[in-house]
């Protein structure tokens, strides 16, 4: 038979599904003290039933008592439910719980318990003594909330065992003043932590009306003190200043900060219906969004409140002079930037560069916009508005990738020719105008480009430039940081190579294809600060999409990986380390592995594993055998790298290869060879995809919030983040995350089950 209750633990529950689990489960985790559990769902949409349940029957608590409410009643109804079927001496109502210091708590149970004189024990709060003391709390912001209070019960009349059922919040506030002069236990050591997702709620009017007409039923209270209590209520102001005067308003406010957000929108929802253009309600629409991580949803907002601002100002002042614009019929040239993510800085940057440096007049502007996270549309709208540069935006959801972001724009030019750039580009001369006389003086070219700092080709690299380089150099291939392209060569960016890498080689190629010649301009020159877009995606070449576009380039245009001759002028074992040096690692080449498959015969693997190698021969074996997926030599040479210092690249390799089997523990193994200088952030998320997939969610919320502050357009947290939800029972948040991820990278992370890189599951 279970042992009788000491405390009464009381949990109202309205659409609280992003917190119940962690309350519960805190409450569950406690040792040492016997308790009873009361939940009340009431009258939850937002399945926080489901989430209930699913806690409920995995700890099987016997003392857990479940009702549910069809329809809301509130919570002090709720509670006075509760107080009529408890067991409990103590009696506490947290709303959410994220952490209970168990040892704090059984230390004011003991003190409530052993106390004759004290009714209740309050956190981090010191009740007030006298009427004026009331008065000035009542006027403040911060009340302590109904979890910060522990009841002894039975210090309590009968008559006073109630909580007020027309109060939203501060029962227990509430109650206090109705009691009046009583002793309490003051905390300044936490018992618990409530839940940082919710807002702390501020008293509103009707709340601090409340309380003021609870301190006037005190029979003590007489004379003067009615007086100064009637006269605080005459001059409460009738309204705060972040309440609306709308009610439903009121009530998604409130519905907000106790995190019930699915209703809160609900109702915020009916009052746009009746009034779209209300401002109110479409900022806290807005804050909700963002709260939910809805970001694309909540930019599109604020555009459009954004928009409607400009709009009411324009009509109440003169409408600024702009300079004029180019007419269609006198552009000769289109600048295209392709755009996403965080990249209004960049972008904003680039573009003052262009108006500082380029002459304009014969210039058009068209962004391509895919599904930016920031406020990239607020400053698109602006150039439009300002008709700077002719400015057209073309809106993608999803990120189109840059390939199919350029053929967008090239559907829609004016100019004869195209300039293509990165959008953190910035031009310190006016390259554009030098670019297109350069192309109207060789009409036989197709795509030309200029030199800069920092390059994929280095043949554009200003470090590799002589002064004697004449005007135009012919070239293979161009690095589309910025590409002046002729409109009437009809050229087209495969977009098969989906969000970049060799999207712009593979067009240089098509050009020449075509008869057409590729040049660099060595003397023009622009700034490129590289990598701003590229590395947030995740993308550089050592990723998965660099290398399956260097499949995909060699594959199209029939690129020999390897000479026969010059391996063959080799010894066996020479030919076979040759190989690694040819191998794409992650999408090996037919050709080469039928040659591995010549070369590494039974002799030649006994002399490999006879033989005493360098370092250098040793770890390119590793590598080739892992690549070729030849799992037993592998490990026999794997061994022998215990003491050998391990090059950077093959280590994330070597990570990369047990991740994606599932074998964690090499994983680890080989991030923590990693010396300070070769961390970076693709290691955190490997160890956080790692901690996911153990369902190690202590350890990997908190570094999963500090990755997001670093790397907020990073595609993998959001899905990290969607699992994380997933396994906690969210589905809803789950979606949302995996939503945002399918929007930065639509080509690695969709709907389907893959896992925390991209591979399928």
């Amino acid at each position: 038979m279970p042992k009788k209750p000491l405390l009464t633990v009381s949990v109202v529950v309205q659409n609280h599904r992003d917190v119940i689990e962690t309350t519960l489960t805190s409450l569950y985790e406690i040792s040492g003290i016997p308790f009873e559990l009361f939940i009340v769902d009431d009258g939850s949409t937002d399945n926080s039933n489901e989430v209930i349940q699913s806690v409920l029957d995995y700890y099987q608590h016997e003392q857990t008592f479940y009702f549910t409410h069809e329809k809301p009643v509130g919570v002090g109804n709720s509670l006075n439910e509760i107080l009529s079927q408890r067991n409990g001496r103590l009696f506490w109502a947290p709303q959410t719980i994220t952490e209970i210091d168990t040892e704090q708590l059984s230390l004011r149970l003991e003190q409530l318990t052993e106390s004759t004189e004290s009714v209740l024990a309050l956190q981090d709060y010191q009740l007030p003594a006298t009427y004026k003391e009331w008065t000035e709390l009542i006027q403040q912001k911060n009340w302590p909330q109904n979890g910060s209070f522990i009841w002894d019960l039975s210090a309590l009349s009968p008559g006073n065992r109630f909580f007020n059922p027309y109060l939203k919040e501060f029962h227990g506030l509430e109650l206090a003043a109705r009691l009046g002069d009583i002793s309490s236990i003051k905390s300044t050591q936490n018992w618990f932590t409530p839940s940082s997702f919710l807002e702390a709620v501020e008293p509103n009017f009707n709340l601090r009306q409340e309380l003021l007409l609870t301190l006037l039923r005190r029979a003590e209270y007489g004379g003067q003190m009615r007086e100064t209590i009637l006269e605080t209520i005459q001059q409460l102001p009738a309204k705060s200043k972040k309440s609306f005067d709308n009610d439903l308003l009121n009530e998604a406010m409130q519905m907000k900060q106790d995190g019930r957000f699915n209703s809160a929108l609900e109702l915020i929802e009916e009052v746009l219906e009746n009034n779209p253009s209300h401002g109110g309600a479409r900022n806290l629409k807005i804050e909700i969004l963002e709260k939910k991580r809805r970001y694309v949803e909540a930019s599109e907002l604020k555009h459009q409140v954004s928009k409607a601002q400009k709009q009411e100002a324009q009509k109440q002042q003169p409408t600024p002079k702009t300079p004029q614009a180019a007419e269609p019929g006198d552009v000769t040239t289109s600048l295209i930037i392709p755009t996403t993510t965080y990249g209004k800085p960049a972008l904003e940057h680039c573009l003052l560069s262009v108006s500082e440096h380029c002459d304009t007049s014969q210039l058009e502007l068209i962004v391509v916009d895919n599904a930016s996270l920031d406020n990239t549309h607020d400053y698109l709208d602006e150039l439009q508005e300002k008709n700077f540069l002719n400015c057209r935006v073309i809106t993608n959801k999803k990120n189109a990738g840059f390939a199919a972001s350029v053929n967008q724009a090239m559907e829609k030019i004016n100019g004869a020719y195209a300039c293509i750039i990165h959008n953190d580009i910035e031009f310190i001369n006016d390259a554009i105008s030098q670019l297109r006389n350069l192309m109207e003086a060789h009409p036989n070219y197709a795509v030309v480009g200029p030199t800069t700092n920092k390059t994929l080709n280095p043949d554009q690299s200003t470090r590799n430039i002589q002064e004697d380089d004449p005007d135009l150099i012919r070239a293979e291939y161009l690095d589309s940081f910025c590409m002046m392209i002729r409109a009437d060569a009809d050229l087209k960016m495969d977009e098969a190579f989906q969000l970049a890498f060799f999207e712009d080689i593979d067009l240089c190629f098509q050009a020449r294809s075509n008869d057409y010649k590729v040049g660099i301009a060595p003397h023009i020159e622009v700034k490129h600060h590289f990598g701003t877009t590229t590395f947030s995606l995740d993308l550089d070449t050592e990723s998965e999409q660099y290398w399956k576009n260097v499949s995909y380039f060699n594959e199209k245009w029939n690129i020999d990986v390897f000479s026969e001759d010059e391996l063959k002028s080799l010894s066996t074992f020479d030919q076979l380390l040759a190989l690694d040096d040819l191998v794409n690692p992650l999408f090996p080449e037919p050709k080469i592995q039928q040659e591995f498959e010549r070369l590494f015969t039974d002799e030649l693997r006994t002399e490999i594993l006879n033989t005493q190698h360098d370092e250098e021969t040793l770890c390119k074996l590793v590598h080739l055998f892992m690549v070729m997926e030849e799992r037993e030599i592998m490990r026999h040479l794997e061994d022998k790298l215990n003491n050998v210092n391990i090059p950077a690249s093959l280590t994330y390799q070597l990570v990369r290869f047990y991740f994606n089997r599932n074998i964690y523990s090499r994983c680890t193994h080989y991030l923590n060879q990693l010396k300070p200088q070769n961390e970076s952030l693709r290691a955190d998320l490997y160890r956080l995809a790692i901690m996911v997939e153990n369902k190690d969610l202590d350890k990997a919320i908190p570094m999963l919030k500090e990755l997001m502050g670093h790397a907020p357009a990073n595609p993998m947290l959001y899905k990290l983040a969607g699992d994380i939800h997933k396994f906690s029972g969210n589905k809803e948040e789950a979606i949302s995350f995996y939503d945002l991820a399918e929007q930065i990278d639509p080509f690695q992370f969709t709907n389907e089950e893959k896992d925390a890189f991209g591979f399928k599951l």
